[in-house]
């Protein structure tokens, strides 16, 4: 299955003009600048392939009970998603994670996949980061559309 992810990752450097590689953790990482770092990984099954994304260290106290309770309105939300947002406890941090099944996975359709998994996760950095509890706080309309990382496109 190594094998596949590591042709898989070439279909998707492919598709977004990157060389990709696995690391000898046996992930591939991938930075969006300014400091959005996604990693693709199998399973220990090697059955699913999960991105996981830190999308910004929360500090104790009334904001973090906001932004959890927007990320739970967020994971409420109707399929499909891009990520399920989750709190990792040990760095306090916001992530977000998706996994998929392997073989239905091409270069194409994970770019796509991708390419949404980052626009999340990039749209709440952003929000966190000027002090809102979430993108689209309360329900509140939206402004427009959000600008894609990296210059990465949607499918």
């Amino acid at each position: 299955m190594i094998r596949q992810f590591q042709s898989l990752l070439a279909e998707l450097g492919s598709v977004f003009h990157l060389e990709l590689r696995i690391d000898k953790s046996e992930a591939c990482s991938i930075l969006i600048p300014p400091e959005l770092v996604i990693q693709l990984q199998l399973d220990s099954g090697q059955e699913k392939l999960f991105l996981f994304c830190k999308i910004a260290e929360i500090p104790p106290g009334k904001f973090r009970e906001n932004i959890l309770m927007e990320g739970l309105k967020a994971n409420a939300l109707p399929d499909p998603v891009p990520g399920i947002l989750a709190y990792l406890a040990p760095t306090n941090h916001l992530i977000l994670y998706q996994s998929y099944p392997l073989p239905i996975l091409t270069g194409e359709r994970l770019a796509s996949f991708f390419s949404n998994f980052a626009q999340m996760a990039d749209s709440w950095r952003k929000a966190l980061l000027s002090g809102q509890s979430s993108p689209n706080p309360t329900g509140a309309g939206s402004s427009g559309a959000i600008e894609r990382p990296f210059g990465l496109r949607g499918y």
